[in-house]
C-alpha cells in the first residue's frame, strides 16, 4: 500500500463534476478580473473569520507584503518574526524595506512569547506571528504584549485557516491576518492565491487600492500600487472548495488523532496542542534524532514524508548579506528542531488504513 504525502490531484479530481458547470459559466461570461465570484469569496471569508473585511490578492506572500506597505511602516524599521517558517514571511519584510529580527520558538514550534518580549525595542514596529503547521501561536498573549509595547501585530495564517484560539479564529487577533491559498494549503486554489482579513476599514481600503495599481477608478491613480488581484476563475474554484473546508478540516483532525494514539508510546515528539487552541493540521510534524533513518525506513515501506523546513531562514544563503538579524542568545531551539522535524503524510484523501500503516511502520522502526 502506498501512502502519498500530498493529495492535491485527488482533491481536484473528486470535485471535477462540481467544477465544470461554474467554470464554464465563468468562461462564457468574459469576466476574469474581479466580479461576483471574487466578491462572494471575500464575503464568505470575512464571515468565516468574523471580521469586517476580506481582501483577496494573488498570493499569501503579497498578502503579507501589501499589509506591511499599507500600514505605512518606514523603511529601515525592525519587524520581528521566526526563522522556522517559509521564507516568504521574512522575505515580505525585506521587500518592503524592513529589517527582520528573528527570535526563537517554543516547544510547540511557534514563537516564544518570552523571547519576543525580550527582543522588542524602540525600533520595533511590527511582529509577524506565524501559526505554524496549523497550530495557533500563543496569540492572545502576543496580542496583549504587542498592545502593551505599542507594536503592530500581523498574523501569518498561511497554514492555519479554520484554526482558532479561545474560540476566536486566527487572523482576528492582530490588525490583519494573511492567508495563503497555494494549492498545497488546506484551502488551495489551482495556482497561487491569497487573502487578508481585517476589521480595520482604512487598512482594507488601502489594500484594495494597492492590489489594483492604486486605481481609484479606471483613470485615476491615487497611490502607486501593483497588480495583485485574485483571478475570477480561481475565486470560482475556491468558492466550491470552501463549501468542503469544514469537512476536510474535521478529516485532518480525525486522522491526526489516529497518529496521536498510535505514536504515543514512541521516543518521539508529536504535535503539542495546549490551552483552548484548535489545530487544523496543515502538517503533522514529529521530531526525532533518528530522522534520516526513519525517513528511509518509511520510504522503503511506500510511505512518503517531507521536511518543513530543514534550513531556518537565518541559515539560508540569501541571509549571508546581513539582511536578517538574529536576536541576542541565538536560536538554539529553532536549530535543534530543524535537525529533527519530519512531516508525516496527512490530508483528507488518505484513509484510516493508510494512517494505520504509517503508525505500524513507525512502531516497527522503533522496535515497539
Amino acid at each position: 500500500m502506498r501512502v502519498p504525502f500530498a493529495g492535491v490531484a485527488g482533491e481536484n479530481e473528486s470535485l471535477l463534476a462540481d467544477f465544470l458547470s461554474p467554470l464554464s459559466a465563468q468562461l462564457r461570461s468574459g469576466q476574469f478580473i474581479g466580479g461576483g465570484e471574487v466578491a462572494a469569496f471575500e464575503g464568505r471569508i470575512a464571515e468565516l473569520h468574523d471580521v469586517a473585511h476580506a481582501v483577496a490578492v494573488n498570493s499569501g506572500t503579497d498578502a503579507l507584503r501589501l499589509v506591511l506597505r499599507a500600514l505605512g511602516i518606514e523603511a529601515g524599521a525592525t519587524g520581528i518574526t521566526v526563522a522556522n517558517t517559509f521564507v516568504a514571511t521574512a522575505g515580505a519584510m525585506i521587500s518592503e524595506g524592513l529589517r527582520p529580527l528573528l527570535v526563537d520558538v517554543a516547544d510547540d514550534e511557534n514563537i516564544d512569547v518570552e523571547a519576543l518580549d525580550r527582543a522588542i525595542t524602540a525600533d520595533t514596529r511590527v511582529v509577524i506571528a506565524v501559526h505554524l503547521r496549523g497550530l495557533p501561536a500563543r496569540i492572545g498573549a502576543i496580542r496583549d504584549l504587542c498592545a502593551r509595547r505599542g507594536v503592530l501585530l500581523v498574523e501569518d495564517c498561511a497554514q492555519a485557516i479554520l484554526a482558532s484560539s479561545d474560540g476566536v479564529p486566527v487572523g482576528g487577533f492582530g490588525i490583519a491576518g494573511c492567508f495563503s491559498l497555494h494549492p498545497l494549503k488546506n484551502l488551495g486554489a489551482c495556482g497561487d492565491a491569497g487573502v487578508v482579513v481585517t476589521d480595520d476599514d482604512e487598512l482594507a481600503r488601502e489594500l484594495r487600492l494597492l492590489r489594483n495599481h492604486g486605481l481609484q477608478d479606471r483613470d485615476t491613480v491615487v497611490r502607486w500600487g501593483e497588480n495583485s488581484r485574485l483571478d475570477s476563475l480561481q475565486a470560482c474554484l475556491l468558492n466550491i472548495k470552501l463549501s468542503h473546508l469544514e469537512e476536510w478540516t474535521k478529516r485532518r483532525r480525525d486522522l491526526a488523532q489516529i497518529y496521536d494514539e498510535g505514536l504515543s508510546g514512541l521516543p518521539i515528539t508529536t504535535p503539542v496542542v495546549g490551552g483552548n487552541a484548535v489545530h487544523v493540521y496543515h502538517r503533522y510534524v514529529i521530531r526525532t534524532d533518528q530522522r534520516a533513518e526513519l525517513q528511509a525506513h518509511l520510504r522503503n515501506s511506500g510511505i512518503e514524508t517531507a521536511i518543513h523546513y530543514p534550513v531556518p531562514i537565518h541559515r539560508q544563503p540569501a541571509a549571508g548579506d546581513g539582511s536578517v538579524e538574529v536576536a541576542a542568545g541565538g536560536l538554539p531551539v529553532t536549530e535543534k528542531q530543524a535537525a529533527e522535524i519530519l512531516s508525516l503524510p496527512l490530508h483528507p484523501a488518505l484513509d484510516e488504513r493508510q494512517i494505520h500503516l504509517v503508525v505500524q511502520e513507525m512502531n516497527a522502526f522503533f522496535g515497539n
